[in-house]
């Protein structure tokens, strides 16, 4: 017969035997996972304006852990006014946002699960492009009108390479002298036509830009010329031109061209509308003048506007392009030093005795033309230098054109030949570069009787 208490204690023995089981088998298991896995995420380039969706994805360590996605916008450009705020994340795996500026953007993204358990973070590098061409004004046709009328412009003919909807931003760029008019005169300045009530009678210039939302265009500029019994004097700024790097450092312009219909006497007025970057080029004399002088420090194209006007009226501007040429664009002058020079010379020789003696050759003189050196491509002025590495020979001029050649004297022998050469070399230079050319002056002396 089995005691209660051995019936007690098997139960006990029973259950003990499981739990010990049960914890061999907790024991046994190994969690090697110390973080969810995160792909990398992709790079991409867009043009501003776009959504951006970044597209993410994870593994857990466990099939039923539940993944925490954190984004953080880590970089944007200087003229962005977004952050982290700025990311739709109602879809962690797909956030999605509208860049605001052109640049680089870095988005960061950290997963973690319940455990607390957090992958190392991942980014991706958005670029962001402009996409966008600059639209093009056009402020229409030029206007005439009377004094008192109103006078329209329109600027319905700018566009948009990318057919985006423009806006328009209408200016008024001069008036002329007698004229109170602003740019407070102008109605409906933010409208396709714009117009102004001209107060007086001359040239009233309008300017016009358009815009994208991303760019503005260059400024289109129109005319509205106000009749009176005084005809408008015309400006004339003259040709434009490309000039080389050996131009002198003040050139002047040229507004001579410049007339008064009525023949009226003109006051002139010069500005510099554009120069390269970082040129601190000015007007080295007065400007108010028909041809000033302008000093230029870069290479590349500076853009002049000339206004002239009678006792009443101004003309509408008229500009001129200079294009500087970049010294390293010079190109070499071709120097020309003539034909070689021959001189042929015979001495009188007497006898006494049977022994001859004969006069000396005498020295001579000849003619260096170079002036057929050229600088052909670029038409520069040049500099000219003679020069005979003996010494022998004098050179009247060494520095122009045309030089004398004067050759020593030397003793004749009857009978015989003596003959001398010299080669004399000219040297043509602008202001960087230079050519050389030779000629030869032979002197041929014979002592005869």
């Amino acid at each position: 017969m089995i005691a209660r208490s051995s019936l007690l204690v098997l139960p006990f023995a029973l259950l003990l035997a499981g739990c010990i089981q049960n914890s061999d088998t907790d024991i046994n298991k190994v969690d090697t996972c110390e973080a969810p896995t995160v792909p990398p995420l992709v790079d991409q380039s867009v043009d501003l304006g776009s959504i951006v969706t970044v597209p993410a994805e994870a593994e857990p360590c466990a099939e039923a852990d539940e993944l925490t996605f954190t984004w953080t916008m880590d970089s944007a450009p200087l003229d962005s006014a977004q952050d982290t705020t700025s990311l739709n994340t109602t879809d962690p795996k797909n956030p999605n946002w509208e860049p605001d500026a052109v640049g680089t953007y870095v988005l960061g993204l950290s997963v973690s699960d319940a455990t607390g358990r957090t992958a190392a973070p991942v980014y991706a590098v958005i670029t962001v492009n402009s996409g966008n061409e600059k639209p093009v004004a056009d402020c229409g046709d030029n206007q005439t009108g009377a004094v008192g009328d109103r006078i329209y412009v329109d600027g319905s003919k700018s566009e948009d390479p990318e057919g985006e909807e423009i806006e328009f931003d209408w200016s008024l760029a001069s008036a002329p002298d007698c004229s109170g008019l602003d740019q407070d005169d102008v109605f409906n300045g933010d409208q396709a036509v714009a117009s102004a009530v001209p107060d007086c009678a001359g040239v009233f210039v309008m300017s016009l830009v358009v815009g994208d939302g991303l760019n503005w265009s260059e400024p289109d500029y129109c005319t509205i010329t106000v009749a009176s019994d005084n005809e408008t004097p015309i400006a004339d700024a003259g040709d434009s031109e490309t000039l080389s790097p050996c131009t002198a450092p003040d050139f002047h312009l040229d507004g001579y061209g410049s007339y008064d219909p009525d023949g009226d006497e003109l006051t002139y007025a010069w500005s510099l509308l554009s120069a390269p970057a970082g040129s601190a080029g000015y007007f080295s004399s007065d400007a108010n003048r028909a041809d000033p002088y302008f000093r230029w420090d870069i290479p590349g194209e500076y853009l002049f506007q000339l206004q002239v006007c009678d006792a009443e009226t101004c003309s509408a501007p008229d500009i001129v392009t200079y294009n500087f040429v970049d010294a390293e664009e010079n190109n070499a002058p071709t120097a020309n030093a003539g034909d070689d020079q021959t001189i042929d010379v015979e001495t009188d020789c007497e006898t006494s005795a049977y022994v001859f003696t004969c006069d000396d050759c005498e020295p001579e003189a000849v003619t260096l033309d170079g002036s057929a050196s050229i600088d052909s491509q670029d038409g520069d002025e040049l500099d000219f230098f003679w020069s005979e590495v003996t010494g022998d020979l004098t050179l009247s001029a060494p520095t122009s054109p045309v030089t004398l050649a004067t050759t020593p004297g030397f003793a004749s022998t009857y009978n015989t030949l003596i003959t001398k050469t010299w080669t004399v070399g000219l040297t043509v230079s602008d202001c960087s570069e230079s050519d050389t050319d030779w000629v030869t002056v032979t002197y041929n002396c014979t002592g005869t009787h």
